[in-house]
């Protein structure tokens, strides 16, 4: 899990004298309207107490000083253990240094960070506004992933093409090679291995939710990758550019949230909120491919 590489490093910063490290500024609470985009933010825990929630523009701390919040431990960085409640006892801004972000620093994003109480340890811990019980992994609707099979070869299909384009390999060996990294052994872009997570959406409603990378490597950009919401036949009814790790479902007043790396997938009344989804480069997240034109969602 790549995500708590950046915890870590982020954690060290903090622990530097601060006259060290002038240029990292943490400063008071600028106390911003809450605004409904808040409910779909999760943080991370960086150190003993202390969270922090990526928030570039600083308008959607997912909650505020006196709030609760759920903490998923993991104890080595990549197994679920203990589901802790805690308050937040205070809440204030993080600007990194400019020359962060000139590096591409992954911990190079603006945010916030949370003190909670009690405080917990461990290598990797997701926070999510709200008390929430541990997620639940809810069987998939019959028809969802053989269903949106052909949507997510659509994507394959236009990626790989445009992939072959950019790297034109010489020889017929190097256009194999290329093609067998790419599609795996399965010739389906990995689509077999992918986890799915069945949703309970409105008005009951059954849908799916998952997340992909494709294995188009590009110079100074990252993969391919998406998170998708699909109904019950497979069809996509919303995404968001990026990639996260999923871990389940909770009830969130009859409507399942999403329980991901990044934060609540969550239905707003009238359509499905992704948490924002941060690249590992932040310099680099734009040049993310797009999917391609003409295809929907």
């Amino acid at each position: 899990m790549g995500a708590w590489r950046a915890v870590l490093a982020l954690t060290a910063c903090f622990c530097l004298p601060r006259a060290g490290n002038a240029q990292v500024r943490i400063v008071a609470d600028p106390n911003p309207a809450p605004t409904p985009a808040a409910r779909f933010g999760g943080g991370r825990l960086m150190k003993s107490g202390v969270a922090s929630q990526f928030d570039s523009l600083g308008e959607m701390p997912m909650v505020r000083a006196g709030d609760s919040v759920t903490v998923y431990l993991f104890p080595d960085g990549n197994t679920m253990g203990r589901t802790v409640h805690a308050r937040v006892a205070s809440r204030t801004r993080f600007q990194p240094p400019v020359s962060w972000r000139r590096a591409c620093d992954e911990v190079a994003h603006p945010g916030w960070m949370y003190a909670l109480m009690p405080t917990s340890r461990a290598l990797f811990a997701v926070v999510i506004p709200g008390v929430f019980p541990r997620p639940e992994v809810k069987l998939l609707p019959p028809s969802a992933k053989a269903g949106a099979w052909q949507f997510f070869r659509a994507v394959a299909d236009s990626a790989w093409q445009r992939y072959l384009a950019f790297q034109h390999p010489a020889t017929e060996r190097g256009v194999e090679y290329l093609h067998n990294d790419f599609w795996g052994a399965g010739n389906d872009a990995r689509w077999n291995a992918i986890k799915m997570f069945g949703v309970r959406g409105p008005e009951g409603r059954n849908y799916a939710a998952f997340s992909f990378s494709m294995h188009d490597d590009y110079p100074e950009a990252p993969n391919t990758s998406r998170v998708w919401v699909v109904d019950a036949w497979g069809y996509p009814v919303a995404s968001a550019i990026g990639s996260i790790d999923i871990y389940g479902t909770v009830d969130d007043g009859g409507i399942d949230a999403v329980v991901t790396s990044s934060g609540l997938i969550r239905w707003d009344g009238t359509q499905w909120q992704f948490p924002p989804v941060y690249s590992e480069e932040p310099c680099l997240y734009h040049q993310t491919m797009p999917v391609p034109a003409g295809f929907h969602p």
